[in-house]
């Protein structure tokens, strides 16, 4: 009996088109995102963020303005008030109530009016900004005539000196002897400044001083030191370069041995001379 010959045929399928296949169950759809829809469903939240931005930023409600300004005396006031309006139109946060940096406007006005026992800023809601300083402190002692005065940082007599002669503070005479009242201002701040930075640096150097004086003008501030010569300053100039040629005037006296028999003069901007 012959065996029966099958004839068998192969096919191969790609490796493409058998997973082709395989997947040919799974259908797959793209996603398309319906934009005006999405617009209309957070525009509300869009808007109330738009709002709320315009009302911080834009809005009167917020913007300082009103600055109450509590100080010892009107002078005083003034100046501060003045300072805390430059302070409000240099800031970046401008006049905005909420944004004010109330511990930075305090530091900054500490450091321009250093003769106040302490200033207070205060932020009230929701656009009102409070300054309060008090009493001024004592600076200098100044001596007309017969009699002596405490005198402010500002130049405003605070009362009259009754204490011994013995003071941390820097006593200046006036060689006019003019006649002053309690409550005047008699002397600009940056003549007081002037003459505290002179002072504190003769007490340093042990040079005295004698005295400290002014003749007819506050332009010229005059030490009479205890060695027996004179030492003129420029009070129209700043006092810190005019200390250190000062300095530079007495090391140069001391390499030589050497010592001032009359006076120092600083008057002359970047120069000294000495006899």
């Amino acid at each position: 009996m012959s065996k029966r010959q099958v004839k068998r045929s192969y096919e191969f399928t790609p490796l493409q088109q058998t997973d082709a296949k395989s997947g040919a169950g799974v259908s797959k759809h793209s996603v398309q995102i319906n934009w005006w829809r999405l617009i209309i469903k957070v525009s509300p939240y869009i808007l109330l963020l738009a709002i709320a931005v315009g009302v911080v930023f834009f809005s009167s409600i917020f913007r300082i303005d009103k600055v109450d300004v509590q100080g010892p005396n009107t002078e005083l006031s003034q100046s501060l008030s003045s300072e805390v309006s430059k302070y409000l139109n240099s800031s970046l946060a401008g006049k905005n109530w909420l944004f004010l940096d109330a511990s930075s406007l305090k530091g900054r006005l500490q450091k321009t009016f250093t003769g106040q026992e302490a200033i207070v800023v205060e932020k009230q809601f929701p656009n009102k900004l409070i300054v309060k300083t008090d009493e001024q402190k004592a600076a200098i002692i100044w001596k007309t005539g017969s009699k002596k005065y405490i005198v402010s940082i500002n130049g405003r007599v605070m009362s009259e000196f009754l204490g011994e002669n013995s003071s941390d503070l820097s006593t200046l005479t006036d060689g006019s002897s003019l006649p002053v009242d309690v409550g005047n201002k008699i002397l600009s701040r940056d003549f007081v400044s002037f003459a505290i930075k002179v002072g504190d640096y003769i007490k340093a150097k042990s040079l005295g001083p004698e005295q400290i004086y002014i003749t007819e003008t506050t332009k010229e501030l005059l030490v009479k030191t205890n060695a027996g010569y004179e030492i003129k300053f420029n009070t129209e100039e700043t006092p810190d370069s005019q200390l250190r040629s000062l300095q530079a005037t007495l090391d140069l006296l001391a390499s030589q041995k050497k010592q001032a028999t009359q006076y120092i003069d600083l008057r002359v901007p970047g120069r000294a001379f000495y006899k």
